[in-house]
């Protein structure tokens, strides 16, 4: 028999717990990254590529703690986008968040106004315009918005 595609091995025990790991850890930090959100609100965010995109307006996480995603206030624009918070991470050296996408497809992410909160059908949407593919929806998201510590940017 010729097959173009070879057949996919089962994956061992072994191999399962450490992608168990894998995810446990990424969750883990996460959950870490979240937790120093509220230090960074109106600070700057830059794009993939190290450009200010705009500033980080609030986030909305799960009720286990674990982010989701982040709403950006884009330069020039009024509305808030939402970006998930997954690759990103924060940038203390030079007090920003990184975010693991382009600066276009943040520019055009879908809108919510910071103190909704993030239902499955927007969630399911974001993760299209990122082309992320999210094994299940979190759903019901709170909003997450700290005290604006610095009022003059």
């Amino acid at each position: 028999m010729n097959t173009s595609e070879p057949f996919e091995q089962p994956k061992s025990p072994a191999k399962k717990a450490i992608e168990t790991v894998k995810e446990t850890l990424t969750d883990t930090a996460m959950i870490e990254f979240a937790s120093v959100l509220d230090d960074f609100m109106d600070e700057e965010v830059v794009d993939k590529e190290g450009t200010t995109i705009g500033t980080l307006a609030c986030y909305w996480q799960s009720v286990s703690g674990l982010l989701v995603f982040l709403g950006i206030k884009v330069k020039g624009q009024e509305s808030v986008r939402v970006v998930p918070g997954r690759p990103s991470q924060v940038d203390n050296r030079n007090s920003c968040i990184r975010l693991g996408f382009e600066a276009e497809d943040i520019e055009s992410a879908p809108r919510l106004e910071c103190a909704t909160d993030l239902d499955e059908s927007l969630e399911r949407t974001v993760y299209q315009h990122f082309r992320i593919r999210e094994a299940q929806p979190h759903g019901g998201l709170r909003h997450c918005a700290g005290q604006s510590t610095n009022k003059n940017k």
